[in-house]
């Protein structure tokens, strides 16, 4: 999956060389002339918003440079063009926040203006007092099911793991030699659902030194519901997995419309990827615990480099991409160049404005007229450290899964030992 994705990316970036090639003759290899910002960043979307910038007016320029990983290729290498500004996740890793200037002055000034921000997500920006990056995208996890399964959801806007349990669990059949022929949802079908579980539940996960820490009593718990939840509705890890072979061998909004299972999962990203067409099929609620809706670790951030050589122009662009107009501009020019891609959003999430997504959005995705995320609900994710996916991916996720596979007292291999394997690739 990771592969795909970075192919996507380059291709993406690829079949975009022509906006941005005028911009990058006109950038020596080692040293860009005064008037051009540099940033650095993975999100293939911040090329059609340079070319936003670039034609709205003529006195900067801005370059975008891929970066497969922002944050890690910090501090900028000698005989390298250093970025002004740098875009991308997990750059609030507290080993790379001294490579970012304070943003303070650019909101007491008036610059910008905290008020357009969701706060949860502008505050997990801060370290302290200090504002060192500044959000500016971010998604959320879903429920989706099928329009015609509306009658099994009696929620309007969000469910809880509670409420998907319960309500999965109405819509379970078995045929006469006892199986399942309806499953109405399993955790272990979407990896991703037992991480979300043990953050919901308090798992805590957050970066220390080049690795993690975590609640060990609470991850336990989750183990402990994940497993109650399979064999209380279920009946077994057996008889969830022997279904998901039978019938989910599809992309996730095509199995809740085959009716064989009620709720598939996917973050918000996914689900508006889809088309006009497909999306009038499904509908969807948010996954919150405690009215508290975990915006995914992707989360999207944007800080000045404590080096950058252009800050003043570089100061331009940031307070132009921080405005409605800028980014409204923006929808309509990637949505204009008809791009043969399914970039949702501003910078593949939802914006970090609230204006944009409650006024713009709707006007692009229909299904988000009756249902945005509440600002209030949004808990932004913990700091974590630079190669969390990696850690996620190979560390947690197969804990999780292989705990909630096996039964209590089971010796399954630990946190701290596939850390210790995990290690020994980069360490």
């Amino acid at each position: 999956m990771k592969l795909q994705r970075a192919l996507r990316i380059k291709n993406f970036f690829c079949t975009l060389i022509p906006l941005f090639l005028s911009a990058f003759l006109s950038v020596s290899c080692k040293n860009a002339s005064k008037e051009t910002v540099v940033i650095w960043t993975n999100r293939s979307e911040f090329v059609p918003y340079s070319e936003v910038f670039n034609t709205q007016q003529n006195k900067i320029k801005v370059l975008i440079v891929y970066k497969a990983n922002p944050a890690d290729s910090l501090p900028a290498v000698k005989d390298e063009v250093p970025p002004d500004i740098v875009v991308g996740s997990l750059l609030r890793t507290e080993r790379k926040r001294k490579q970012f200037r304070s943003l303070n002055y650019m909101f007491t000034t008036g610059e910008i203006s905290e008020s357009l921000f969701y706060d949860n997500l502008l505050d997990s920006c801060r370290k302290g007092d200090t504002i060192y990056q500044i959000p500016v995208s971010f998604n959320a996890p879903a429920a989706v099911f099928s329009v015609d399964n509306s009658d099994f959801v009696k929620e309007d806007y969000m469910l809880s793991p509670d409420q998907i349990q319960a309500a999965g669990a109405l819509y379970n059949q078995k045929n006469k030699n006892n199986l399942y022929t309806k499953m109405g949802f399993a955790p272990q079908w979407y990896p991703e659902f037992l991480y979300l579980m043990a953050r919901m539940n308090s798992g805590k996960f957050t970066e220390s030194g080049n690795s993690f820490s975590w609640n060990n009593t609470e991850l336990n718990n989750t183990i402990n519901v994940l497993r109650n939840w399979t064999n209380g509705t279920n009946t077994s890890p057996a008889d969830e997995k022997d279904f998901a072979f039978k019938y989910l061998y599809t992309p996730p909004y095509k199995q809740v419309l085959s009716k064989h299972c009620l709720f598939a999962f996917m973050t918000s990203d996914k689900l508006f990827a889809l088309s006009e067409e497909q999306l009038e099929a499904v509908d969807f609620r948010w996954i919150h615990k405690n009215n508290k809706i975990p915006v995914d670790d992707s989360m999207v951030t944007l800080g000045l480099y404590r080096h950058a050589p252009n800050k003043n122009n570089a100061e331009q662009f940031i307070k132009w991409f921080f405005t409605e107009k800028a980014q409204k501009a923006m929808l309509e020019h990637v949505r204009e160049m008809n791009l043969n891609t399914s970039t949702f959003g501003i910078s593949g999430g939802f914006s970090t404005l609230k204006n944009v997504n409650e006024r713009i959005f709707p006007t692009y995705y229909l299904a988000l007229l009756s249902n945005i995320p509440v600002g209030e609900y949004l808990e932004a994710p913990s700091v974590l450290p630079l190669r969390w996916e990696s850690l996620k991916e190979r560390v947690i996720i197969p804990y999780l899964y292989d705990a909630v596979n096996s039964p209590p007292g089971s010796n399954i291999r630990t946190i701290e030992e596939r850390i210790g394997d995990w290690s020994k690739q980069f360490f």
